[in-house]
This record gives C-alpha cells, structure tokens and sequence, in this order.
C-alpha cells in the first residue's frame, strides 16, 4: 500500500514571506505551534463526535479499494454564512454484513487523518483519507461530521491548475498538476485532495501533501490514485491549512 509520509513540520526552519515584522513573525510561529500541540492532543486521546455538526452535513460516503489498498472519499458541505477550520470527520468501514473493519478514532492518526482544515461559507469539499488498513472485504462507509470552529478571517484563497491524468509505469494512475496559493499567508502541510468520478460515483481517490506553499507561489505536485480512475472525471482541491 502506498503511503504518505508525515509531513514533519521543522518550525525551526518556518519560511514566513512578505512585509511581515519580526513581531509578526514570532507570532504566526506561535499560533502554528499551538495548534500542532492542539492536534497532538487529539491524536493521542482519538477522534469520537458525540453528536453530528448543525451547520456542516455529509453528502456522500465512498469507499474504494484496488491492489493498492482502500481509500474513503467523503463529501462535506457547510450550510452556514460562516467559513470554519478544524471540522473533524469520523468514519467506519464496513464489510458486506455491516460490521466495522476499520475506523480513524484509533489514537495516534494526525490531523489531516482525522479532519478537514477549513471549509469556506457555503461550501462543499471531498475529503479523502488513503491509508485505510481494512481487516477484511470494505463495501461501505458511514461517516459523521462535528462542529468545527469559526475561521475568524476569511479563508486564503487556494487554486488547483492544470489538473490532468497520468499514468505510471510502476504506481498506475495518478493525477498532477499545480497549487496557487494566491494568499499572503504561507501554507504548511497543505493537503491536496482528489477524486475521479464516474457520473457522481467516486471510482478512485488519492491525496497528496506539501510542506509548505509560501505566500504568493505555485508548487507542482503528484499524486496516486486507489481505485481505476483511467478515464474518469477529475475532481481536486486544497483547503487552506494555515490561516492567518
């Protein structure tokens, strides 16, 4: 099964660009420090939502699987006036006699495991987890989304250009392309989320992650899919991960 290394986030070596003050600086550098501890925290106790978000409803659950291993796609949309950050997701794998063969509340899964980033005012977004371990056959997927917190500013605007099909020779499909971060505000561990669809039915998913997308910049990327997506319809974003 391919997997995606952690992005080991060195704050040592954080590249903050622009006009920015050496007070401004310090402080950006405290806030992605807090919320790394944040999200320590919550990785080592687990993911378990009480009860489902008001404002923030799951539309679609997928699972997909190929000899790479499985992947979940699931698709989020806020219904409120308001951007949020941190919405967590939870999910659980089921077989063909509905039992669960895998769930992300298990301690120690990172964030972008167990959470989408921000998700802007009236938005939808696919979420993708691809390192899905299964114990037996996936024929489903039931996901629960909980409140995420309110973004305070609006969101960095993030684009994905020049998507398109690849294919190699050793990994199969995949899909590359480029990442703007159109903001002022440099990105760490910026995940990029795909699907290809079939109609409105997920047949692939894959995700990749960068470190860093300074401000201001474009990055290329690559990534591969689980699932066949030879020929199918590509679907990508890239929430803002660092938000002021």
């Amino acid at each position: 099964m391919r997997r995606v290394a952690p992005a080991a986030l060195a704050l040592a070596a954080l590249a903050l660009t622009g006009c920015e003050t050496t007070q401004e600086k310090s402080a950006a550098l405290e806030r992605v420090a807090k919320r790394h501890e944040r999200a320590a925290g919550a990785a080592a106790r687990g993911l378990s939502i009480a009860s489902p978000a008001r404002s923030v409803k799951v539309t679609t659950a997928d699972v997909v699987r190929s000899s790479e291993g499985a992947a979940v796609a699931i698709t989020v949309v806020n219904e409120s006036a308001r951007a949020l950050r941190d919405v967590p997701i939870e999910f659980h794998v089921h077989d063909a006699r509905g039992a669960s063969i895998y769930a992300n509340d298990i301690p120690g899964l990172g964030a972008p495991l167990t959470s989408l980033a921000s998700l802007g005012a009236h938005a939808s977004v696919t979420w993708v987890d691809d390192q899905v371990q299964p114990a037996g056959s996936p024929t489903g997927v039931r996901a629960i989304v909980g409140e995420g917190a309110a973004a305070g500013a609006p969101l960095p605007q993030i684009a994905i250009t020049g998507a398109r099909e690849v294919e190699d020779p050793a990994n199969g499909p995949g899909a590359e392309g480029s990442v703007v971060n159109h903001s002022t505000i440099a990105q760490q561990e910026l995940v990029i989320y795909a699907v290809a669809l079939r109609g409105t039915r997920v047949v692939a998913a894959g995700r990749a992650v960068l470190q860093q997308l300074p401000a201001g910049t474009t990055s290329p990327f690559h990534l591969f899919f689980i699932g066949e997506a030879r020929g199918a319809r590509l679907q990508l974003s890239a929430p803002a991960t660092t938000l002021r």
